[in-house]
């Protein structure tokens, strides 16, 4: 997204940005379960950050209202809810996808066997 919007949306892992986080009345558990869009004085999260932040896109802009249709909505909630369940199990995830251990122990996840345990990524990365 950095190279299609350079200069007009900032993208940052929510590693990176506790701070706004913190002044958005968000925790480090709100960004590791779903991605934040926030503009104009109105903050987004999930399908739906996602749907506004591809407005910036003209040639996406007319399908990103389809998210609004009854239907339509539930569905790209259901899907973003999935991927960002597994994303760490996705090809081209990146260490900022990793699930820190202490969260992957907690809700028993496992990794799958051609991946690193999660504790291993977090300590390669320095977590």
């Amino acid at each position: 997204m950095e190279t299609w919007l350079p200069g007009r949306v900032d993208v940052r892992p929510w590693q990176m940005i506790p701070e706004q986080l913190a002044t958005l009345g968000l925790t480090a558990e709100d960004g590791m379960t779903q991605v934040w869009f926030w503009e104009n004085g109105r903050l987004s999260g999930g399908a739906e950050a996602v749907n506004r932040l591809l407005r910036h896109l003209w040639w996406l802009r007319p399908f990103t209202y389809l998210y609004y249709l009854p239907g339509i909505k539930q569905l790209q909630n259901w899907g973003y809810r999935w991927v960002a369940d597994n994303r760490y199990r996705l090809p081209g995830s990146t260490p900022a996808c990793a699930i820190p251990p202490k969260t992957a122990n907690q809700y028993g996840i496992l990794p799958l066997s051609s991946e690193k345990p999660a504790d291993e990524v977090a300590e390669e990365n320095g977590r």
